[in-house]
């Protein structure tokens, strides 16, 4: 089960350029691009220097105007969709 306290890892093949606010992922194996917007592209940056969720929260929290149980629930069901996507990981224990 996913929660703040999972470890995520990006694939290899997953390829990431940012343009403006915005990011751009590109998954190797399917050739499929996807966006990010200024807070999904973030929290991209964020868990490509740290894996860990809870970290990315902390300071999500401290750079953006949001409640803890709201930011929560959002990064929660975007790393969802990037997991869908085989845009990252979740790293076993």
């Amino acid at each position: 089960m996913l929660t703040l306290a999972s470890a995520i890892r990006i694939p290899t093949y997953v390829s990431f350029s940012v343009v403006g606010e915005d990011a751009f992922l590109l998954n190797t194996q399917t050739n499929k691009y996807y966006g990010l917007e200024q807070v999904g592209t973030r929290l991209w940056q964020l868990l490509n220097e740290n894996n860990s969720l809870q970290s990315a929260h902390q300071i999500l929290i401290k750079e953006y105007e949001i409640g803890p149980a709201e930011l929560e629930n959002d990064l929660l069901e975007l790393v969802a969709h990037l997991m869908e996507n085989g845009l990252v990981e979740l790293v076993e224990a």
